[in-house]
């Protein structure tokens, strides 16, 4: 499952450059398309995207994802909806809601990459890493760290990945803020840590703070209390926060993750092939490393 960015106009779905800024969508069509495709699920949806799953999957649990899902993709639209029509918009939300709801139950299909393939080392760039510097696979998650879906996969498909590969697979973190300046602020946030070797030590408590469904904006004030949590040197912190240094950086990653033609986050490129199918459960990823270490003859 993913949270989508529609990108129908490249120029509009960029951060600005002076204050990493994203667009959003009037309240009162986001209103309005939230409650129309709602509706439109509750009677199409549901019956094409269940299926068989109905004995599996609560009704309870559907709804809940239908309304996240529903409300990620509205939040994700360019201003004023871009180029986009009514019908777009719609199958961007059916694909969403599909997506989500399928993974509920656990399955080993991979789901298909796209054409798009990145010579090996590309994609990593420098950005900081977990597991072997020369491992077989690389796995590069572009992610935002307000992005629901993106804190599912921290917490429960990265550390099985961890755990069953701890030499095989290098994982690389890139920033692809989706959803306004908290998100440009707390990806520059880990930057700045990263100053003080603590890059690991923020990423995870951003991702926490999703997990324990924390209500604080991630403001300068709220990003430097964190540093200080982690033992951080907070004045240095805040002022690489402040002026932000690793903007532009920022905005490298997000630019990067477009060209790849990834729309929602998290993303993949795995040994250089582009993933679009956001957080799926560990199975999937699973599969799919051990045909790359076969491709590699180290399976």
């Amino acid at each position: 499952m993913s949270e989508t960015i529609a990108d129908s106009n490249a120029d509009t779905a960029r951060p600005a450059a002076s204050n990493g800024s994203l667009p959003r969508l009037p309240v009162v069509i986001a209103i309005v398309v939230f409650t129309v495709f709602l509706l439109t699920w509750l009677f199409t949806t549901l019956l094409l995207n269940l299926g068989s799953k109905s004995d599996s999957v609560s009704q309870d649990d559907v709804r809940r994802i239908v309304q996240e899902v529903v409300g990620t993709q509205i939040a994700a639209l360019p201003a004023g909806g871009g180029n986009l029509n009514s019908q777009q918009v719609q199958q961007l939300i059916d694909s969403a809601v599909g997506t989500a709801v399928s993974t509920l139950v656990p399955t080993s299909t991979p789901v298909p990459p796209t054409p798009t393939v990145i010579p090996r080392g590309v994609a990593e760039g420098n950005a900081p890493f977990q597991g072997a510097a020369d491992a077989p696979v690389v796995i590069i998650e572009f992610a935002d760290f307000q992005c629901t879906y993106c804190g599912r996969w921290y917490a429960q498909t990265l550390p099985r990945i961890l755990e069953a590969y701890p030499t095989q697979v290098k994982f690389v973190y890139r920033h692809f803020p989706i959803f306004g300046d908290d998100s440009v602020r707390a990806a520059m946030a880990t930057d700045c840590a990263n100053d003080q070797g603590k890059f690991w030590e923020m990423h995870n408590r951003l991702f926490t703070r999703l997990e324990n469904q924390e209500q604080a904006p991630l403001s300068e004030d709220t990003l430097v209390g964190y540093a200080q949590e982690l033992g951080m040197d907070t004045r240095s912190f805040g002022e690489c926060l402040s002026s932000q240094k690793y903007l532009n950086s920022v905005i490298s990653d997000y630019q990067t993750a477009q060209s790849y033609g990834l729309q929602g986050t998290p993303g993949f490129v795995i040994d250089g092939v582009v993933y679009t199918m956001g957080a799926q459960p560990f199975e999937v990823f699973d599969s799919i490393i051990k045909d790359e270490l076969a491709k590699a003859g180290t399976s």
